[in-house]
């Protein structure tokens, strides 16, 4: 009897019980790999192009081989030769004849008039860029994307590179540095670098700057955060603060901090240390310490998916950090598992600090943008314990070891090419990288809390780009500067520029030298004739001024009010239906922050007047009375002997050509023309108080419309003085508000800014 069946199988063949996995794994792989050889290698006869579906085949591919993708060129370039037609070979162009290179030289060079973000290549391709502080940055995208991102704010994650913040690291004694900061630093403003909230390094906090020989001259207001333990150095314990400060300001609080600890007068280049009398050290990290920001409900959910923690220790640079406990990975993991579980940032404690130890993110890159989504669960805050916040991104020695444990994009690239299953994740590599969460907690104390909340990343400035790819494939949206003055717009906050600060002066310089630029591009017919208007001051914020005339003298420097007591008191004051309530002792020249809200339909712009109203203006809206301008017949006078100069010497210059003979043309004379005509529309101005039929009290120094309100709104400054006049009024906290190109006052709802 036969051992085999009708189609020639042997029916009594035994299969083996066991088999070793290795050999087999190999087998199969490396069959399935001749399967996808013989599946990529067609049998029939066809051209490069006809391999292709039939939606990726473009006519010109029979002639221009750049149509077709790169793995089929060769082949299509081998074919058109056997052919007999051999391709025309294009002369390159002269932008690619003229390409650098080496292109990282390139960069460096271009790098050395102005400073680049680590992510600008990506920004490049994508933002419209700026310069402003000595840096080249994102100001918004090209896509017409102001709403989206108002709704990533609200809705969604919005992601934004604030790298060009500068970290500035003292060291030392913390007694000497607690002793340094109280000279410049007023306690009145809140709470101070010695504050128990945060020497032990849990949370971040922010502080007003102030020159040393001038305390009442602010500086700028600066982020700063306590490493959680003291290193021992030469039997003594040494305490390290970061300071983050806006570019705009930099060198000033840099001067300022050198001055007041007797550091030396040399400038930071980012890689040498200054060493004061007192045994302090003055480092910038610079180059070694990246920020980006998250706000928004999905920041979590955003983190969560483009990170995990590293459950080993096995690297390099973690040697070489000495203040890291063993168990210190798997305390952090509680941590992790609750922020991954909550649905806002905003329910944290306020600034709460966070630092984790993460895996290389370019290994968890979804296949496609995917934006993540978080389910959220009843669970109960850890107790904070103070060991956990240390980081060991606080240590140089880690800092420089990081660069050379990063494995290159190329290498990545690689290890995907290779992979057996295209798309699926590559295998985790056992390199870390140490990271710092700081929460932010958004607006608090009002109907809107907890928008702006979100969560700030302090990086290692090597894995900078793939971190923010990573974060912005798990579906958050990026934003730049205007996204910036946006949120702070909705959310009702100071500008971070006080007018009161040299950075503040130079910024309103810009935007106004800038808004004048504007307005005499425009032909004279489409001005707008402020004069007409009874503005005197349309195009910039004479504080002073204001000031002057609200005190009766004249006021050579101002001060921004940052008293929170005193702000929370005027804040009753104006809410209260008291008649003895009194205001609180302020000096003449202050100016108060508030932010004014439109009772009706309109809009609100920048340089708007804030108005104080009259008894009849409650019932109903004034409108400015027509004025005429003085100096219109003056300049039609002088625009017509203008131009009959311009022809008499046009005339003279045609004799003087026929003659062989060249006039120099009198620039001088046509500058002054200009700077006169100039002064015409836009005279000095001798007034603010009484320019127009209802008293001015201040400026909206940024103005639009509220997508969180929907409707108008503004944020600016009123005298100090006018409170005394506002609080005698009907309705305490209503004040009327005009654009500088109308004649409609509108009423508003006042309110003080405190936070």
């Amino acid at each position: 009897m036969s051992d085999t069946n009708e189609d020639g199988l042997n029916v009594n063949m035994r299969l083996p019980t066991s088999l070793t996995m290795s050999k087999f794994a190999v087998a199969r792989g490396r069959e399935i790999q001749i399967m996808k050889n013989a599946l990529a290698t067609s049998t029939c006869v066809k051209l490069a192009f006809q391999k292709l579906p039939k939606h990726m085949r473009r006519r010109t591919m029979s002639h221009n081989v750049k149509r077709l993708p790169r793995r089929l060129r060769q082949i299509h370039l081998s074919q058109m030769k056997k052919s007999g037609l051999p391709p025309k070979q294009k002369r390159p162009s002269r932008k690619y004849r003229r390409r650098p290179r080496n292109l990282m030289d390139e960069y460096v060079r271009r790098q050395r008039r102005i400073n680049w973000l680590n992510t600008h290549i990506w920004h490049a391709k994508r933002f419209h860029m700026v310069e402003k502080w000595g840096y080249k940055l994102p100001y918004r995208p090209c896509d017409k994307a102001f709403r989206a991102c108002y709704r990533a704010t609200t809705k969604h994650c919005l992601i934004q590179d604030i790298s060009y913040y500068r970290c500035v690291e003292i060291s030392g004694l913390y007694e000497k540095i607690i002793e340094g900061f109280k000279k410049i630093t007023d306690p009145t403003t809140g709470l101070s670098v010695g504050a128990n909230a945060y020497k032990n390094g849990a949370r971040e906090g922010r502080i007003m700057l102030y020159q040393i020989d001038n305390p009442s001259k602010a500086i700028g207001e600066v982020n700063f955060l306590w490493r959680p333990i003291k290193v021992k150095f030469l039997n003594q314990s040494v305490s390290y603060l970061w300071l983050w400060l806006h570019p705009s300001f930099h060198s000033e609080a840099v001067r300022t901090i050198k001055k007041c600890f007797g550091f030396p007068d040399v400038t930071l280049d980012g890689v040498q240390t200054l060493k004061s009398s007192d045994n302090l050290q003055l480092r910038e990290n610079m180059y070694d310490l990246n920020r980006f920001r998250l706000t928004g409900p999905l920041s979590n959910a955003v983190l969560s998916h483009a990170f995990q923690l590293s459950e080993k220790h096995t690297v390099d640079w973690l040697k070489n950090f000495e203040n890291l406990p063993g168990e210190h990975l798997s305390k952090m993991k509680p941590y992790w598992e609750y922020l991954k579980s909550i649905s806002d940032a905003s329910v944290l404690p306020p600034h709460f600090v966070l630092p984790l130890i993460i895996l290389d993110p370019r290994y968890n890159f979804p296949k496609t943008k995917t934006k993540a989504l978080t389910t959220a669960s009843d669970s109960l805050m850890p107790l904070q314990d103070p060991v956990i916040t240390d980081s060991p991104l606080w240590s140089f020695n880690v800092r420089c070891l990081l660069p050379h444990s990063k494995v290159s994009n190329a290498k990545i690239a690689e290890m995907r090419q290779n992979l057996l299953v295209p798309g699926s994740d590559l295998q985790l590599p056992p390199e870390a990288i140490p990271i710092i969460l700081l929460q932010r907690p958004g607006v608090r104390y009002s109907q809107y809390n907890g928008y702006g909340s979100g969560w700030d990343i302090i990086i290692p400035a090597t894995y900078a780009q793939p971190i923010w790819l990573s974060l912005v494939m798990w579906g958050a949206r990026p934003g730049g500067l205007r996204e910036t003055e946006s949120i702070g717009f909705e959310a009702s906050q100071e500008p971070n520029l006080s007018p009161d600060t040299t950075a503040g002066v130079e910024e309103e310089l810009l935007m106004s030298n800038k808004c004048k630029e504007d307005f005499f591009k425009l032909p004279p017919n489409k001005r707008t004739n402020y004069n007409k208007f009874k503005i005197t001051s349309p195009l910039e914020f004479n504080w002073k001024l204001l000031l002057s005339e609200w005190q009766s003298s004249p006021v050579e420097e101002f001060t921004v009010l940052r008293d929170r007591n005193k702000l929370r008191q005027i804040q009753e004051m104006l809410k209260s239906s008291h008649k003895n309530r009194q205001l609180p002792q302020l000096a003449e020249n202050q100016l108060v922050p508030v932010a004014i809200n439109l009772s009706k339909k309109g809009p609100c712009h920048n340089f708007a007047i804030i108005c104080l109203p009259q008894e009849k203006d409650f019932a109903k809206e004034p409108l400015e009375p027509n004025c005429s301008d003085p100096n219109a017949a003056l300049r039609k006078k002088m625009r017509k002997d203008h131009k009959s100069l311009l022809k008499r010497l046009r005339r003279r210059r045609i004799r003087a050509k026929r003659k062989n003979k060249i006039i120099p043309l009198d620039k001088e004379m046509l500058k002054n023309y200009t700077s006169q005509m100039r002064k015409l529309w836009l005279p000095e101005a001798k007034t603010v108080r009484h320019s127009c039929s209802r008293e001015v009290i201040g400026y909206v120094k940024q103005g639009g419309f509220s997508f969180l309100l929907s409707k108008s709104k503004g944020v600016g400054y009123i005298a100090s003085q006018s409170l005394q006049k506002l609080v005698l009024q009907k309705f305490k906290n209503k004040v009327l508000i005009r654009n500088t190109n109308s004649k409609q006052y509108k009423l508003g709802i006042l309110d003080v800014i405190i936070d």
